[in-house]
């Protein structure tokens, strides 16, 4: 006996709403994952986000100092990305980090661009007499004057590296 077209397209949807029940609701998010959340409301030392299923998430102590030049400029209702540092404080919320939710993206959009060969601007801070201290996607990185192209190499009498570093800066 079959059944009805009706109880079978039922049943499917039943069944596709219980996987994702499992998935969003029964499975919390670990320690290290990267989630997505909306800020609900924000304090003088803290931001709470709606995690959806995955619970309520806050910023707070020296994660929220840490990254208070970020969250200055956001608003209620914003979405950010955010790590899981604790499945649950003291009240009951998971604790995030924006700072390295934002350092582990940055790593992986690096790791992109290295795959396709792009070419990317990158901000010099400073320079020592090695190459150049630069920051991409802001992340501290390093410059060896023996890659720069010949015409923004400075020209040294007997290549000084004290001088070097002088000119590079």
């Amino acid at each position: 006996m079959q059944c009805p077209e009706s109880l079978c397209i039922f049943m499917y949807m039943a069944l596709k709403s219980l996987r994702k029940i499992k998935t969003e609701i029964i499975c919390p998010p670990k320690v290290g994952e990267i989630v997505e959340g909306k800020i609900l409301s924000r304090g003088r030392s803290s931001v709470f986000l709606d995690l959806g299923a995955k619970g309520i998430g806050i910023i707070y102590g020296k994660e929220f100092f840490g990254a208070k030049d970020v969250l200055k400029n956001l608003k209620i209702g914003d979405t950010l990305f955010t790590k899981v540092i604790n499945l649950e404080t003291g009240d009951g919320y998971r604790e995030l980090s924006l700072t390295a939710a934002s350092q582990e993206l940055a790593w992986e959009e690096l790791k992109k661009m290295k795959e396709k060969g792009e070419i990317f601007e990158v901000q010099i801070k400073g320079a020592n007499k090695g190459g150049l201290v630069c920051e991409v996607k802001g992340i501290p990185a390093f410059l060896p004057a023996s890659q720069l192209l010949p015409a923004h190499y400075p020209k040294v009498e007997n290549g000084e590296p004290l001088k070097i570093a002088s000119e590079l800066q």
